[in-house]
């Protein structure tokens, strides 16, 4: 996968603009297609997709650390605009280009390696390498897959490197190995060595828990923003959720392309 992903702050998310009025329409798609449940994700590790009950998912909090779980983080949900997103997990593509996403995932959910494997690669030729799109990564811990933390250390220590994208790419790809491996850390980071990362330097990366804030940050905005199942994406501040076909994306993206192309052209 060829490496965009920046923690530049440019590209902030247009909050204060006001969403393409067709997206509102759009149903919040949770529990078909979204990682959730109430404590029984990991279990169902031996199968491709995690367990999801209907309506409102329970985040548990069981594969989590106290330290991002801090209730001084997770206590307030402020609106939308007050979430500085733009200082938040990686971003593709050109800051100057129309349409914004912002996707929430957890490495350790099914759905999400389903969209980042199947989906993703499409719309990262087709639409952000065009600058059609700017597209943020924010990790996402659930506390549905406890071996999902070491995973999202390493490929944030991987991001210092520069390259977040490839071995993010990869950790999503192998997931089935890394998440029935008894050390899961050390797993991951022969992926990231794989990538081209330098094992010394994840290895002293994890060890000092430089990514823990970052992390901690990206809860807390998730939280704040209502999410309860993974992939869970903001397209123009409009929320949906889960791992929708390759079609829907293209059909959604063009479609808000179409109407910000019709409003300049309105406005000139």
């Amino acid at each position: 996968m060829t490496q965009m992903a920046s923690r530049s702050p440019s590209g902030l998310c247009p909050w204060a603009r006001s969403s393409p009025s067709h997206l509102w329409t759009t149903p919040l798609l949770v529990a078909a297609l979204a990682c959730g449940g109430s404590g029984a994700g990991e279990s169902a590790g031996s199968g491709d997709e995690p367990a999801v009950s209907e309506g409102r998912i329970a985040i548990p909090t069981s594969g989590l650390t106290p330290e991002l779980l801090a209730d001084s983080v997770l206590s307030r949900r402020p609106g939308a605009h007050e979430i500085p997103l733009h200082e938040l997990g990686f971003q593709y593509g050109s800051p100057e280009a129309p349409i914004s996403v912002v996707e929430f995932s957890d490495y350790g959910c099914g759905y999400c390696r389903r969209f980042q494997v199947e989906t993703f690669p499409t719309l990262l030729t087709d639409f952000i390498e065009q600058g059609r799109v700017k597209w943020r990564y924010v990790t996402y811990l659930s506390g549905a897959f406890p071996k999902s933390l070491p995973a999202a250390m390493v490929a944030e220590c991987a991001g210092e490197q520069g390259l977040f994208a490839p071995v993010s790419h990869l950790i999503y790809e192998r997931q089935r190995l890394w998440r029935r491996d008894e050390d899961p850390t050390a797993a991951v980071t022969a992926l990231a060595t794989e990538a081209g990362a330098d094992e010394g330097e994840i290895e002293a990366c994890v060890s000092e828990q430089r990514p823990l804030a970052r992390l901690r940050a990206g809860i807390a905005a998730g939280r704040r923003l209502g999410v309860r199942g993974t992939p869970y994406f903001l397209i123009e501040g409009a929320p949906t959720a889960g791992a929708q076909p390759l079609e829907w994306w293209i059909r959604i993206l063009t479609a808000v392309e179409a109407e910000i192309e019709s409003g300049a052209g309105d406005a000139s």
